[in-house]
């Protein structure tokens, strides 16, 4: 079960990592974006990393400050549904 949720996770990464990419190339060039909603909907299932990642190397998305919130949003939620299921009997987390 591990190995399928890290696999599951390292593509979402993956994806979320090529969109803010993309997303960057393409407000570049004046093309057509990638919504927001999409960048952090990736961000919200897992992404985070992919999404962090990619805001860094390719400067994206870093001085919006409404884009930042949500951002800083969904990892709260994401830290807070981590430990949650951390401090429970959730197994997924007890080694």
């Amino acid at each position: 079960m591990e190995k399928y949720i890290f696999t599951i996770l390292l593509s979402i990464n993956v994806i979320s990592y090529l969109f803010f990419r993309q997303d960057k190339i393409n407000a570049k060039n004046g093309k057509w974006r990638i919504s927001e909603f999409t960048l952090l909907t990736t961000t919200l299932f897992g992404g985070t990393i992919g999404s962090l990642l990619s805001m860094k190397i390719y400067h994206h998305k870093t001085k919006k400050i409404s884009f930042l919130l949500k951002l800083f949003l969904i990892i709260s939620l994401q830290l807070t549904v981590c430990y949650v299921l951390y401090t429970s009997n959730f197994k997924l987390f007890k080694f």
